[in-house]
């Protein structure tokens, strides 16, 4: 069983909400934002026995890149971050 599934899935999403928070409204889409929100409500109904590690695993990878296409984006608009790494 893996640890603090449910933590671990919230603090994803969360990262992708304050990511959308710092860059501003319409960086990503608004029905997206909307389905993140969603999945952020539903994660407090989720038993922490029926997530399986390789799905928690699979879900962090997916955050940090996002973070790194983001990360990149900005770059080229003169904005750099130091490192996506520590998020998740």
């Amino acid at each position: 069983m893996c640890r603090h599934p449910r933590l671990r899935m919230e603090s994803c999403v969360a990262t992708i909400l304050d990511v959308n928070t710092f860059l501003g409204d319409a960086q990503i889409r608004p029905e997206i934002i909307h389905q993140f929100e969603r999945i952020r409500s539903y994660l407090k109904a989720v038993s922490e026995d029926s997530v399986d590690e390789a799905d928690i695993d699979r879900i962090e990878e997916a955050t940090n890149q996002l973070l790194c296409e983001i990360a990149s984006k900005e770059e080229m608009r003169g904005i750099r971050y130091y490192s996506v790494d520590w998020i998740n």
